[in-house]
C-alpha cells in the first residue's frame, strides 16, 4: 500500500538506499502515530528505546539493521546497542542530534530543538545556562562579536553554547542570569556564585513538582544535571568537591522525579548514581542519605524487606548521623515495617522520627520535605495505616494532615486524599471514597504523578463490595476519566 509513502521509494528501497548512506528517510506522519511502541518510547523519555521502535517498525518492510541507524547516528554499532539497552540518555546535546537525524517530529519530543537566539532577547527571568563543550568548538564557530549562542530551550531554562576560545580565556564565560554574566573563576575552577545559584534552584525544583507534577520538570534539572556534570570534566581542588556534592544533591532529585512519574527503573539508576556521587564525596550524611532513597524505591515496590535492609544500614551509629538523615531513615523504615504488617515497628519508628523533627536545622540541600510539609510525620502514619488496612484510624488522619497543606502543594494534595479514599473505603464508607476520588482525579488531570494514578488504581481494587452499588458506579465514571 503506497498511499502513505510521500518518499517515492517502497520500504525495501529505502532500506537500501540507506545501507548506502544516504541517511534516514523522511516517513510520513502517520509513522509516528501508528505505532503504540513508539508512543510509549517518546513518552518514557527513552531515546534508546524510541530508536527499537523505529527500527522494526513495520514501515520500513523488514526492521533496519543497527550498524545501519548507528551509522546514521554517528556511532557505532556496539554502542548503540547499549543505549537501546540501557537507561535513558540525558545529554541534550546528543538528544538534539539524534532526533534532527532521524526526522523526529519536534511536537512529539520531551526537549525543544534549537532556535537561533540571542541571548539579548531573553526575558530577565529566564537563566541561560552553557552547555560547555570542551571538546569540540573550533574558535571561528562563533563571531567575536556574540561568543553565547543559544543551541536549545528547555522549559524555562536557555542552553547557551561557548566557543572554546572565549571559554579558556575566561572573558565573560559563565552562567547567563537575568541578562548578567557570572564568570566562571577560570578554566579549572568554578566560582563558588555558580554553584550557589544551581544549589539555590532544588527547593524550586521540588516545588514545582509538587505543584505541575514531574514530566514538567524533569527536563529542566536534567539540563542542570548536564551542567554540573561538565563542570565536574574541568573542576580540579575544593571546588571538585563542592560540584560533587551538588551534583549528588540533583541525582537525588532526580530520582525523586522519576519516582513520582512511575519509571522505578529509571529511578533506580539514578538512586545508584547518587550512592556513588556519595561515596566520591567521603561524606557519611550523604551517603546514608543515598541508602535511604533507595530504600524508597524498595517501598514503592511492597518489597519491605529490602526497605528494612537498606534503611537499617542508614541508620547504623544513627547517634553521629544529622537529625535530617535520622528522620528521613526512621520514617522510611516505618514504611518496611508497615508493609510486613508491623504496626508496632511502623508506630515506634514514626514516634522518634517525631520527636526529633524539630531540631532538623542543617543545610544539606536535599530531603528538605520534612521541613517543608506540613505534617510530615503525620501523613506517614496515615500512609502506613492505610498499608496495614487500618483505614479507620487513618481516616482523621487524612483530614488533620489535608487540612494544613498549602494551596500550592497540588500533587501531594492529590496523593493524599487518594490514600484517604482508600482509608475510607477499608474503613466501609463508600460515599466518602467518591468525595475524596473526584478531588484526587481533578488533581491528577492537572499533573503527571503517576503516584497519584496508582494509589487511585489501589481504590478501585479496594471497593469491590461496592463496584455495583451507586458509590461504586461514580467511583468508576471517575477513574474513566484519566
Amino acid at each position: 500500500d503506497t498511499r502513505d509513502n510521500h518518499v517515492g521509494l517502497c520500504g525495501p528501497c529505502q532500506r537500501r538506499a540507506s545501507e548506502l548512506g544516504t541517511g534516514a528517510p523522511q516517513v510520513p506522519r502517520a509513522f509516528w502515530d501508528s505505532s503504540d511502541q513508539l508512543r510509549d518510547a517518546l513518552d518514557a523519555w527513552h531515546m534508546g528505546l524510541m530508536v527499537v521502535a523505529y527500527r522494526t517498525h513495520p514501515y520500513h518492510g523488514a526492521p533496519l539493521p543497527q550498524e545501519t541507524v548507528a551509522r546514521w547516528m554517528g556511532i557505532t554499532q556496539t554502542q548503540l546497542s547499549r543505549i537501546e539497552a540501557g537507561a535513558p540518555i540525558t545529554d541534550l546535546k546528543k538528544l538534539i542530534q539524534w532526533a534532527e537525524t532521524l526526522h523526529i517530529p519536534e511536537d512529539l519530543l520531551w526537549f525543544k530543538l534549537p532556535r537561533q537566539r540571542r541571548p539579548g532577547q531573553l526575558q530577565a527571568s529566564q537563566a541561560a545556562l552553557p552547555l560547555l563543550n570542551l571538546e569540540h568548538g573550533e574558535s571561528g564557530a562563533v563571531p567575536a562579536s556574540d561568543p553565547y549562542r543559544v543551541i536549545a530551550h528547555v522549559g524555562e531554562v536557555v542552553i547557551v553554547a561557548i566557543d572554546r576560545r572565549t571559554f579558556l580565556a575566561g572573558s565573560g564565560a559563565g552562567l547567563l542570569i537575568g541578562g548578567k554574566v557570572m564568570p566562571l573563576t577560570s578554566y579549572r575552577q568554578v566560582a563558588p556564585e555558580v554553584l550557589a545559584h544551581l544549589a539555590a534552584q532544588i527547593d524550586g525544583y521540588y516545588a514545582a513538582e509538587a505543584t505541575l507534577g514531574p514530566h514538567t520538570v524533569i527536563p529542566s534539572v536534567l539540563v542542570q544535571q548536564e551542567l554540573i556534570r561538565q563542570f565536574l570534566n574541568v573542576a580540579r581542588g575544593d571546588s571538585r568537591q563542592a560540584i560533587l556534592r551538588l551534583n549528588a544533591a540533583y541525582a537525588g532529585l532526580v530520582t525523586w522525579l522519576y519516582q513520582d512519574a512511575g519509571d522505578l527503573g529509571t529511578a533506580s539508576h539514578w538512586a545508584n548514581q547518587t550512592l556513588e556521587l556519595a561515596h566520591r564525596v567521603g561524606d557519611v550524611q550523604l551517603i546514608r542519605h543515598a541508602l535511604t532513597n533507595k530504600a524508597m524505591i524498595c517501598t514503592d515496590e511492597l518489597d519491605g524487606p529490602g526497605t528494612l535492609d537498606l534503611t537499617s544500614a542508614a541508620l547504623v551509629g544513627e547517634n553521629a548521623l544529622c537529625v535530617k538523615v535520622r528522620v528521613q531513615a526512621m520514617q522510611q523504615t516505618a514504611h518496611g515495617f508497615a508493609l510486613m504488617g508491623d504496626r508496632r515497628g511502623a508506630d515506634y519508628a514514626l514516634d522518634k522520627a517525631a520527636a526529633l523533627l524539630h531540631k532538623v536545622d542543617d543545610d544539606y540541600p536535599w530531603f528538605n520535605a520534612c521541613r517543608r510539609t506540613p505534617g510530615y510525620i503525620e501523613a506517614q502514619r496515615a500512609t502506613c495505616y492505610v498499608r496495614l488496612g487500618l483505614g479507620t484510624e487513618a481516616v482523621s488522619l487524612w483530614e488533620q494532615v489535608i487540612s494544613g497543606l498549602p494551596p500550592a502543594a497540588r500533587r501531594d494534595t492529590g496523593v493524599y486524599r487518594a490514600r484517604q479514599a482508600l482509608a475510607c473505603a477499608q474503613a466501609g464508607q463508600p460515599d466518602a471514597v467518591v468525595v475524596a476520588v473526584g478531588q484526587a482525579v481533578a488533581i491528577a488531570q492537572e499533573t503527571s504523578s503517576a503516584r497519584l494514578r496508582q494509589e487511585l488504581g489501589s481504590v478501585w481494587n479496594q471497593l469491590v463490595p461496592w463496584h455495583d452499588e451507586p458509590a461504586g458506579c461514580e467511583v468508576k465514571e471517575l477513574l474513566a476519566q484519566l
